[in-house]
């Protein structure tokens, strides 16, 4: 689905080569056009020996009082990324990285949509510092800490920098900024929040 009011695509062109379809190159997130040579392996890698680890469910960001489901996104069969029909939940490009394995996991969300401030419309308000939760299905808790911030114009954001591989844990959260392009339907500019594993907490199961 499109947003009217706030698509944020960035549109860029991953040409992998095999070593980068192995590792987290083949990052995306919602409303992000992806155009990749190796859409399929990618696929094949990423669902291949993962089917019983537990999938992200939960992002948590206080300071901004969010609590928004997560979402596994794949990509369409014109390679585009797959994203949420609605301005509350956020996506993770489950093609690449998840939160907490060794990589650049990558989640996004919509700053708005047809009926207004959607869940990343106070991204901007984080700081070097702020504390991003992750849960998965069985209740495990994941710590993030923001790093970083940049805005970057929607054609020319870092693309190997925020989706490509390393050797970190990290999570970058993504969304729109900017003025709003009503010709391009989208806004002029990316905010990227870029963010490292601080903490584990397993779940207590024993009650």
């Amino acid at each position: 689905m499109k947003w009217i009011g706030g698509v944020f695509t960035f549109s860029f062109i991953l040409f992998m080569s095999s070593w980068f379809a192995q590792s987290a190159i083949a990052n995306s997130s919602t409303d992000f056009v992806v155009k990749m040579a190796e859409t399929k392996s990618a696929q094949s890698l990423k669902s291949s020996g993962t089917a019983s680890t537990p999938l992200p469910s939960q992002l948590t960001i206080p300071k901004l009082h969010i609590k928004a489901f997560i979402k596994g996104m794949g990509l369409t069969n014109q390679g585009e990324m797959s994203v949420p029909d609605n301005g509350h939940d956020v996506a993770w490009f489950k093609l690449g990285a998840r939160p907490g394995e060794e990589g650049n996991a990558v989640i996004a969300g919509h700053v708005d949509d047809q009926k207004g401030p959607a869940i990343f419309y106070h991204l901007d308000k984080l700081t070097k510092g702020d504390e991003i939760f992750v849960t998965d299905q069985q209740g495990d808790q994941l710590t993030f800490v923001v790093t970083n911030k940049a805005s970057y114009p929607r054609d020319s954001a870092p693309i190997r920098e925020i989706f490509g591989p390393t050797f970190q844990h990290q999570l970058n959260l993504i969304t729109c900024t900017g003025t709003f392009d009503h010709k391009q339907k989208t806004h002029e500019r990316r905010l990227v929040i870029y963010t490292s594993l601080r903490s584990e907490k397993t779940a207590d199961v024993s009650h």
